[in-house]
């Protein structure tokens, strides 16, 4: 018995010369793909000393823009108390402050920092309220109609092709430069991805659940609240953490063609050649996608 289940097991062996061709087509494959980059360690090589030219004049890091007063313009006519805090001020001067706010104070570190935190809870939250609806009728055994389900999912794998960057050129021309066309842009891309995965979640729901709640006479919205939802909301709020991971950095992406943003600083930076400033974004950068990573892991061990 032994002898026949190994002799069965080695005639599902594919044979030797497939296994040779499967490695042979690999090979070829990466020789085209590296091929086409115009991969050159040589140049990498040549290129380095540059590199390290580029960092030693970035070095250090010019921190007086994020301490320094004078890096905020704060307006001669208002206190920093007026500038920073909801005081009642005359018309004219309110109108300085809300200058300020909007246009010189996301041009500085700091506020170009914080903007990117605002466009990536923005956007997230935007697609998560889009989103939630979207995928129980992406999914197969919630939508309504089969032509529904079909039709949402072919719309929605055609929309997420499109990558934010893109999106966001496309919102620029639209509507302008600036952290709402960034926020848009995130909120578009954000909305395809999630609907993608919320409609996966939903589909490998345990549908006895579903039946035992169906078999207690539960209407169709019923059926959602108590045997749906309860099963998939901790893979939502999962989904939904990871996709503000990603949107910090993305919208420090969408920052560099000028929909706000830190990235919108560091871009204006290299372009200058203003290698310390821009080392001091990046630096910002850095400790803040790492503070995100870390607050986002302990949140999304409490909701799951």
């Amino acid at each position: 018995m032994i002898e026949s289940t190994h002799g069965a097991f080695l005639r599902k062996q594919p044979p030797g010369w497939r296994k040779w061709g499967s490695t042979l087509l690999l090979l070829l494959v990466l020789v085209w793909a590296f091929a086409g980059t115009q991969f050159n360690p040589v140049e990498l090589a040549k290129g380095f000393p540059k590199m390290i030219e580029m960092a030693q004049r970035s070095m250090p890091p010019d921190t007086s823009r994020i301490f320094s007063p004078q890096a905020y313009g704060l307006p001669p006519e208002l206190s920093w108390q007026e500038t920073l805090l909801p005081l009642p001020l005359p018309p004219e001067l309110g109108e300085i402050r809300e200058r300020w706010w909007y246009n010189t104070w996301p041009q500085t570190i700091l506020g170009g920092t914080i903007q990117t935190i605002q466009m990536a809870i923005a956007g997230t939250f935007l697609a998560a309220i889009f989103a939630f609806p979207l995928s129980f009728l992406a999914a197969r055994n919630t939508a309504p109609h089969p032509l529904c389900y079909y039709t949402i999912k072919s719309v929605v794998n055609f929309l997420r092709s499109i990558p934010d960057f893109a999106v966001g050129l496309v919102l620029i021309s639209a509507i302008g430069l600036g952290a709402f066309t960034g926020t848009m842009a995130l909120a578009f891309a954000t909305t395809m991805v999630l609907v993608k995965l919320f409609s996966e979640a939903i589909e490998s729901i345990d549908p006895g659940i579903v039946e035992a709640i169906q078999a207690t006479g539960a209407n169709h919205w019923q059926v959602y609240s108590f045997a749906v939802v309860p099963q998939v909301m901790p893979e939502f709020l999962s989904f939904v953490i990871y996709r503000f991971e990603a949107n910090i950095r993305s919208a420090t992406v969408l920052g560099l063609i000028g929909a706000g943003g830190i990235g919108l600083l560091m871009n204006s930076d290299f372009r200058m050649f203003q290698y310390p400033q821009a080392a001091m974004s990046v630096l910002v950068l850095v400790v803040l996608v790492m503070a995100v990573d870390y607050g986002s892991a302990k949140l999304r061990k409490l909701v799951i």
